[in-house]
Formats: C-alpha cells, structure tokens, sequence
C-alpha cells in the first residue's frame, strides 16, 4: 500500500480468480499475506491501474468505483464455498451502488460479436426495411419491436422535461416461444438465428443470478427458479447513431438519467464504443468501465423494491459520444406476470419501525401492473396516453422517483 505509481498489468499477470478479481476491484484493502503472494502492485490499495487490451493499454483513470466479480463458481454448481462468496460480492455491490461488472459469465465473446455484426447490419437498412417488422403490431415503445427516436428515458425517473432520446432500439420479449421467433427479423441473414441462439446461451447465467440471489437474500432454494419460471426476458439491440453535435438538442441523451425497470438488467457494451454510460454514486456520475468478455449488471427498479430499498435501483445515463455504438440488452429475475410482489422476508422492516407491523415500505404489487406502466413510460407519449398535465404531472413524477408506479 502507498506505492503511488502506476502500473501496466493484464490478466496474465494473476495466477489465480482470487488474483485476477483484486486486479479488477484495485481499491480493495489487502493483507500482507495477500501482498506477498500476488505482488506488490496487485495487492495495494488505491493504485491507479492500466488494463491491457488488444488495442494497447487502456487508462482507466484512478480507483474503480463499481465492483467486478467472477461468478464462474455460481455456474459451476458445485462450488458451495465459491458460490456463496460470490453471492455476497455482488449483494455488496448491488447495496452499495446497484451496478457489477462480471466476468465468468460463460456467455461467448465470440458470440456476441456476431450477434453485435448483424444487429449494426439491421440499423444501417434503410427505414422501411426496418419498420417492415413491425407489421401486424401497435404503435410505439412496448407494442413494437422496432423504435425510431421513440423513447425518452428520462421520464422513468419522473423527469418529463427531456427532449427524446438518440436511440434506435429492436426489442422482443419470450424469444422462447415459437410465435415470437416466427415474428424475428429475416434480415439481414442470420440475425433472426443469432438471436435465438445468444438468448438461449444466457439461461445458465440467469440461473446463477436467481441463486445468487437466493443465497443473498436468504430464500429457500429454488423459489426464484419457480417464480422466475415462464418469465419473458427480453433481449433488445440498442443502437445509438452517431449524430453531429450540431444536431443535438439541450439536454438531450442518447438514453437519459432513469433507472431501469425489472429485475437485473444484463448489459453488454460495445467494445469498439464502450464509453458512454454513467451511474450516479453520491451525487457525481461515474464513467462505468469496460473489461473485455465481461457484461453490466444493474438493479432494476422491481427488484429493489422486491428487496425494500436493500439494493439499488441506481440512476444512470448514456452520453452522446462521438461514432455509433451497439449496446445488447437482456434481463434475469424477472418474476412471472402473475406474480405478487411482495418484499423478502429477510428485507422486511422489524414491527414498529416507519412502515412497521412486520411490513416493508412497499405494499404489494402485481408484476404485470408494474411492467405495463413502467414500459408505458418510455413513450414520449406517456403523458397525453394517461390524460395528465399541471399539478397531476407533478404527482405522478414523485410517484415513479418512489417507485410506487
């Protein structure tokens, strides 16, 4: 410790999960056991860090504000000792600033690439050839798959003030189900196939974040897995054009400041446009880091809920940077429509406390209820939809911030 120099280090330079997960969480204190076994430079606290990459090496500036955590054990199934610690990493970091980096995910780079390919393919046809899937569905963010410039992400916080945001998005829901592959794009080739395919390659990853939060939280074995059950995760393509500066209006984002939705949202960024994307930690936006095979995990808005406020929904933002970018987008613990949410036992405030008699601050709610209006309010037409205006708008913005709606 108080080495205070910088350092060039890559993964190689760590022999072991242990290691490489201190390489990746640099503020972390550390023995001198710790010190000693794994260098110096791995194992001080507050170093400024460069990761090597392909490219060469990449700044990431000073310490590292949102954790990274190897779940791989989580995967394993039969890890018991390593299951359980990283369950705890990512509660800590959930608690702490409701965001993660993951590695050991056992999703394929490889396959990501080419998922990313043909989705930058999609986005660059022109717009009929695009708006051809939305044939036979309703109109805007929700009812269709493809959007235009048609969300404002803002108003998930209650902020209705927001110009709408720079994004292209195709989005569908239940990719299991044979009517929803059926309504895949044909085109480019190939992408209706990769699309198909990388969703079923998150279903081992959802599972460990439904143990995960089984351990975590202390629920019985298998009740997520069950609740989960039948849940329509999604998997969406965002794209984000690159617009001149002179066309982007004050105030306007790419995505602005919101907290998402569901459950755990599971993130994989652009690795050719990886910056962008900020959350909020103690009132400063913090520049979320790119490691190379990993994805971003954030709290959604139901879970924290779900959880009485223990993990965060956290506020984040994605900024018009220069180039396009390609995020994917898809989701775990995500309840069944007809589940009841109801907070965790072991998140319940004790009886007497605000909110006492043994309950939460959150009363219960269905999960359909929850996602039809949360998904209602990335339309830019959210407010004329429900009739609201003057001081009714005022009432439902500190509504959605309290996540009552």
């Amino acid at each position: 410790q108080g080495l205070g120099r910088e350092v060039d280090l890559s993964f190689a330079d760590f022999p072991s999960p242990r290691a490489r997960s201190m390489f990746l969480r640099p503020w972390l204190p550390c023995s001198r056991a710790c010190v000693a076994r794994y260098g110096a430079a791995a194992g001080a606290a507050r170093l400024q860090l460069r990761r090597k990459s392909t490219s060469g090496s990449v700044a990431l500036g000073q310490t590292w504000r949102i954790a990274a955590v190897d779940i791989s054990a989580l995967l394993r199934r039969d890890d018991a000792s390593g299951s359980r610690q990283a369950a705890k990493q990512l509660s800590d970091a959930f608690a702490d600033t409701g965001f993660a980096i993951v590695i050991g995910t056992g999703v394929s780079t490889k396959q990501m690439a080419r998922l990313r390919g043909l989705a930058y393919q999609f986005f660059e046809q022109g717009l009929d050839a695009k708006n051809a899937v939305n044939d036979g569905h309703g109109e805007g963010y929700g009812e269709k798959p493809y959007c235009y410039l048609e969300e404002n992400g803002a108003q998930l916080l209650g902020d209705f003030s927001r110009p709408t945001d720079i994004v292209e998005s195709l989005t569908y829901r239940g990719l299991s189900e044979l009517e929803v592959q059926a309504q895949l794009p044909q085109s480019p080739a190939g992408l209706k196939e990769e699309m198909m395919e990388f969703n079923d390659s998150l279903a081992e990853m959802r599972r460990a974040l439904e143990k995960t939060c089984e351990l975590a939280l202390g629920l019985e074995d298998g009740f997520l897995g069950a609740t989960c059950l039948g849940g329509q995760e999604s998997l969406r393509l965002a794209y984000y054009p690159n617009v001149p500066a002179s066309h982007i209006l004050d105030g306007q984002m790419r995505y602005g400041a919101h907290v998402d939705s569901f459950g755990l949202t599971v993130l994989s960024l652009d690795p050719a446009s990886p910056g962008g994307l900020q959350v909020n930690i103690d009132n400063a936006w913090v520049d979320v880091p790119f490691v190379e095979g990993s994805v971003v995990l954030n709290v959604g808005a139901l879970l924290s809920r779900w959880t009485n406020g223990r993990w965060q929904a956290s506020v984040h933002r994605v900024l018009c940077n220069p180039g396009a970018r390609l995020s994917i987008v898809s989701g775990a613990v995500r309840p069944r429509d007809d589940v009841l949410i109801e907070v965790f036992p072991s998140c319940r405030q004790p009886a007497g406390a605000p909110g006492g008699e043994g309950r939460g601050d959150f009363p219960p709610v269905l999960a359909s209820d929850f996602y039809a209006e949360r998904v209602a309010m990335h339309r830019p037409s959210y407010l004329q939809e429900r009739g609201l205006s003057g001081q009714s708008v005022q009432q439902i913005s500190d509504d959605i911030r309290n996540y009552r709606i």
